[in-house]
């Protein structure tokens, strides 16, 4: 079916259909106009003004040829499919333009509600709106004669409203499909003997609705759904949702369905949505007690993602730079083809320009132009690309696996908090002077063995020995270390690995900031344990300057509470952790 132009439904008597589909984004749905002999109806306005505009000609030309009522059916009220109502309303026959909605979503624009909405969250303020047709609310005020062609259908309620002496006539019925499960209906006529037919199909929101017009059906946000950053909005509901996917299911098995419109995005086929829909009942039974989505939901995770971003910018240009080093030796010792091997590990250009596009857009929410639910999304997809590119099984045959499992577990940590969960938290009481022992160890080590090179058993063994020595650079090198603690048997709550990964991290910044003597020391003082790192050398500023933030989360998630100290000789930082008693055991 093709965008941008009026053309007749299959299997109804006089109803066309233009569809105005737009590339996905927050700021707008698509919007459906469909002209029938009674009535034009308008499914979803949107949210732009050049839509809207564009939406106004075209109905503006079907009432020359034909003056007859418009009524905008929303399929919810999200402030994207519904904004440009106000100008459609300025600019279309006042009393010939009627409103649309599910009763909980009428009720919801007449008042302003800006959670049911999503203005809150889309930072925008909303004025009332008056919705005289309230869908699937049950019988109207008068009962209406209906046609011959209503008249055979066995409807539980036949009803209309007068609307400025118009009827509009509906019938309404309730369909039991499943043990328990009932599916809401309304059907309305479109003069001609044409119908348009609603389901009620909440969970995305609570007044959710799809809209079958002959074969097409339009299901409004069915789709996107359990989407991360989307399930979890005010009115999300993961029963009703689920419940909902298996009604459009047997619509799609009960009615003559042949093409699905969404309300972003393209159109499907039926086979197609019913496979997908399949999917999302599958991952929508894993989404239980995420976190709700608001405002401050989205501001936080902005900051978040903007800290880790940088993080992983960070991380993948030592990655990138010590393949580069490895590659440039192998050449050197004519081993081009593990170079060129090594070479194409990393894309480092693709992810240059992912980096570059999220901070251009990074710098757009700061300059007020946009919002921190769409840089929230921007930096999902950034993520999503990221997890695709690496390639971490080869890459650990050349890396050293802290810093390559630093880099995933960022990628994971965010993708995690955007799916509307909380980062996994595996918490143990663990003795931390041996902890800090284990972690001087495995980073003072060298993590490749010199005689594996000599001892190689094939080409391919020893070109792999190889790379990992030069691909090793040990950063401590020079670093005098110097360790105290009152007690071996202190032992802390905490999530070992994380927090043994985030220690490690500290450290190397320590190392790499132009420390030139560490000293850590542990405490434990009644039910807190202390851990003190401070450093001397040609220092310039606090190793820590610029990631305070990040790495104040990063011990949070792993039980950790961080404090950065700027003292007279040198950096230095405390992280508190939840300690024990002398009843614990050694």
């Amino acid at each position: 079916m093709q965008p941008m132009v009026f053309q007749p439904i299959k299997d109804t008597r006089e109803t066309a259909i233009f569809p105005f589909i737009r590339k996905i984004d927050l700021m707008s749905s698509n919007s459906y106009i469909l002209s029938a002999q009674n009535q034009i109806a308008l499914i979803d306005p949107g949210g732009l003004e050049d839509q809207s505009d564009l939406l106004i000609r075209e109905i503006d030309l079907l009432q020359d040829e034909n003056p007859r009522p418009t009524v905008v059916y929303l399929t919810h009220v999200h402030i994207d499919h519904w904004i440009q109502i106000h100008r459609m309303m300025a600019s279309l026959p006042a009393k010939q333009t009627f409103v649309a909605a599910q009763k909980a979503g009428a009720l919801a624009l007449e008042c302003g509600d800006c959670n049911l909405t999503l203005a809150s969250l889309l930072g925008k303020s909303i004025k009332g709106v008056s919705v005289p047709i309230k869908l699937l609310s049950g019988a109207g005020p008068d009962h209406a004669s209906f046609d011959r062609a209503w008249e055979n259908r066995d409807f539980a309620d036949r009803s209309a409203i007068d609307l400025n002496g118009w009827n509009y006539e509906y019938a309404t019925d309730s369909i039991g499909i499943l043990d328990g499960l009932v599916l809401q209906s309304q059907t309305i006529s479109l003069g001609g003997g044409d119908t348009l037919e609603i389901f009620h199909t909440p969970g995305h929101s609570p007044d959710s609705i799809s809209l079958r017009a002959g074969p097409l059906l339009f299901l409004g946000d069915l789709f996107f759904a359990p989407n991360p950053g989307t399930a979890g909005a005010y009115g999300w509901n993961r029963q009703d949702f689920m419940n909902s996917i298996l009604k459009v299911i047997w619509v799609l098995e009960n009615r003559p369905i042949d093409i699905c419109f969404s309300g972003h995005g393209r159109a499907i086929d039926v086979q197609t949505a019913k496979k997908t829909l399949e999917v999302l009942y599958s991952d929508a039974a894993t989404l239980e007690n995420i976190e709700e989505i608001t405002p401050q939901w989205a501001k936080r995770t902005s900051a978040f993602a903007q800290d880790l971003m940088n993080e992983l910018e960070r991380t993948f240009t030592i990655i990138a730079g010590r393949l580069v080093y490895v590659s440039h030796m192998l050449s050197t010792l004519e081993e081009d083809a593990e170079a060129k091997e090594i070479d194409r590990l990393l894309d480092m250009q693709v992810m240059d320009d992912l980096f570059s596009e999220f901070h251009a857009f990074a710098a757009q929410l700061r300059a007020g132009r946009r919002l921190d639910i769409e840089l929230v999304h921007k930096a999902g997809q950034v993520v999503g690309k990221l997890d695709r590119i690496v390639q971490r099984e080869k890459l650990s045959s050349f890396l050293d696996k802290s810093l390559l499992s630093r880099a995933c577990r960022l990628l994971s940590d965010y993708a995690i908090i955007y799916r509307g969960y909380r980062p996994p938290y595996y918490v143990s009481y663990v003795n931390v002077n041996r902890l800090i022992r284990d972690i001087l160890e495995q980073l003072l080590e060298k993590p490749y063995d010199e005689q594996a090179i000599l001892d190689a058993e094939s080409d391919e063994d020893y070109r792999r020995a190889l790379s990992y020595r030069i691909a090793y650079v040990n950063l401590f090198d020079g670093i005098h270390f110097t360790c105290e603690s009152g007690s071996d048997d202190i032992f802390a709550r905490m999530d070992r690995e994380r927090f043994s990964d985030t220690f490690a991290d500290i450290l190397e910044r320590f190392a790499g900031g132009g420390a030139k003597e560490i000293k850590i020391a542990v405490a434990r003082n009644d039910a807190w344990v202390t851990i003190r790192i401070a450093a001397k050398g040609e220092m310039q500023s606090h190793p820590l300057a610029q990631t305070a933030r990040f790495m104040e989360r990063s011990l949070a998630l792993s039980g950790g509470l961080l404090e950065i100290l700027c003292e007279e000789e040198g950096p230095a930082l405390e992280i508190e952790l939840s300690g024990l008693g002398e009843e614990w055991p050694s």
